[in-house]
């Protein structure tokens, strides 16, 4: 690979099917595509995906591609990252597009950025790759941010989001990264868990000193059954194990790491939200983890009044079990 790329893309990889293909033919339909490095992590397919992998990859010099056994996305994120040559690093999922006339221009940015991060918006698809109406998606468009170009820092930028719309997305398709600024500051990924962009993106935010924003939809996330996001009813133990390690350490970070009360304050707050909702959701109690949630912090940090009940249901469902 030539050392000097700007823009290196990592694709973890596992059995993602046609949707693979899809993902990859939208890539390569991007202008000034053959000036970046597209490491595709085949993470132990054995759908078939792997053997995609390495036809386009024998047919492009600009792919490579790492076979490794099952380990999840989060460790084949950190091969990518150890492998890759450009100055800037973009994680791509396997089952997602990008809007090729829009990544175009985040190529061009990378090209000549200094910037610790380059932020983009995302809209939402179905699986057949029609635009979504989940109600959701202004949270992807980083609902609270002016539609303005602007270099932000992380916490300038968090903050405005949180004042503005009480929220903001952390989700690591969502930007591309200078790859020093991750591997400095010690950036990977904690492999295991599911749900770790949850952990990782608001530590890259935060610590970032200034962030480019450019508005307009240059990915598209697939909602599809298969989902890790899809509340199915099979087994969840694996998602509310991770939450559960994810979310006390979280509040422990802004604790120890945020020293502008009101930042920390917001912060505190949107992530019980956030923790409330899956407790919630996934019935964290199913999976004898109800006497171990710190109640107490989340009744601190809760400020709506909708939480404050929900915070009192679950003291009164965990005494009972």
């Amino acid at each position: 690979m030539d050392d000097k790329r700007s823009l290196s893309i990592v694709i973890p990889l596992y059995n993602a099917g046609e949707f693979f293909c899809r993902c990859i033919d939208t890539l390569l339909g991007t202008e000034g595509i053959e000036d970046t490095e597209i490491l595709i992590v085949d993470d132990g397919s054995d759908d078939g995906s792997g053997e995609a992998a390495e036809r386009y990859a024998s047919s492009h010099d600009n792919i490579t591609v790492i076979h490794s056994e099952n380990k999840g996305p989060s460790a084949a994120r950190n091969t990518g990252l150890q492998q890759v040559s450009g100055r800037y690093v973009f994680f791509c999922d396997a089952d997602d597009l990008v809007v090729p006339d829009r990544f175009a221009e985040m190529i061009k940015a990378a090209r000549t950025e200094e910037c610790d991060v380059i932020l983009w918006d995302a809209d939402l698809i179905d699986s057949n790759g029609n635009i979504s109406e989940e109600n959701d998606r202004g949270y992807f468009a980083h609902r609270g941010l002016p539609k303005e170009e602007k270099i932000y820092s992380g916490r300038e930028l968090i903050g405005t989001m949180l004042k503005n719309s009480g929220d903001f997305a952390a989700t690591i398709w969502l930007s591309a990264y200078r790859k020093d600024y991750l591997t400095d500051n010690g950036f990977l990924f904690e492999e295991g868990l599911i749900h770790e962009d949850e952990l990782w993106v608001p530590k890259v935010l935060l610590k970032a000193e200034n962030i480019r924003y450019i508005p307009g939809v240059v990915y598209l996330y697939r909602i599809h059954p298969d989902s890790i996001m899809n509340p199915v009813s099979e087994d969840r133990e694996h998602s509310v194990r991770s939450m559960m390690e994810i979310y006390p350490s979280l509040y422990s970070y802004y604790d120890s790491g945020i020293e502008d009360d009101k930042l920390r304050d917001m912060l505190k707050t949107n992530l019980t939200q956030r923790y409330l909702h899956y407790i919630f959701r996934y019935r964290f109690w199913r999976y004898g983890y109800g006497k171990q949630i710190e109640k107490k912090t989340l009744w601190n940090t809760s400020k709506r009044i909708s939480d404050k009940i929900r915070v009192i249901i679950l003291y009164v469902i965990t005494a009972v079990r």
